[in-house]
């Protein structure tokens, strides 16, 4: 009896969970959060951004603005972006296999006389599109109150930011040189 009350509370606990992507079988959420060192590979990171230094929780860009996030359910490259609208592929011009980690942009702060990633707008979502190898990420920002996704319609890419890991980024797979 007591057995099958803490399989039955665990069940109940497993179904609340909802915050992150769904792990296969003997792997942890965590394992499947970008981290690591971009360089700049765009125009638009040149002149904005600079370099990034992504965590679990914070990314960081060499002009001083840093993000603290929230990791939510991962998308794949193929998924809309907002009602009718177009692929987390077609903005990144990537293929639908791309991976898609999606935050939630919890605070933007901003050195004295630095521009927000989204302008004079509050970036309030990420995605972090890349390839099984994370050698080249692309940095989507979106404002409006609503996440990404195929029934959004308050959400929309106010940014696009391209990086490349020269030195290897962590990857669900590990460290990828």
């Amino acid at each position: 009896m007591r057995s099958f009350l803490i399989a039955a509370l665990l069940v109940l606990l497993a179904a609340c969970e909802g915050g992150g992507p769904p792990a296969p079988p003997g792997r942890a959420h965590e394992d499947f959060v970008l981290t690591g060192e971009f360089k700049t590979s765009s125009n638009t990171a040149r002149a904005i951004t600079g370099g990034m230094v992504v965590e679990r929780t914070e990314v960081t860009f060499e002009n001083g603005v840093v993000l603290h996030t929230e990791v939510l359910n991962a998308r794949r490259g193929g998924d809309l972006i907002a009602k009718n609208g177009d692929s987390f592929a077609a903005a990144v011009v990537g293929p639908g296999t791309l991976n898609v980690e999606l935050r939630r942009v919890i605070e933007q702060v901003l050195p004295a006389g630095v521009i927000g990633l989204c302008g004079a707008e509050r970036p309030q979502f990420i995605a972090l599109a890349y390839d099984a190898r994370a050698t080249r990420v692309t940095m989507l920002v979106f404002s409006g109150s609503e996440a990404p996704g195929p029934e959004a319609a308050h959400s929309r890419v106010c940014a696009r930011f391209g990086y490349a890991a020269p030195d290897g980024a962590r990857t669900s797979e590990g460290v990828v040189l």
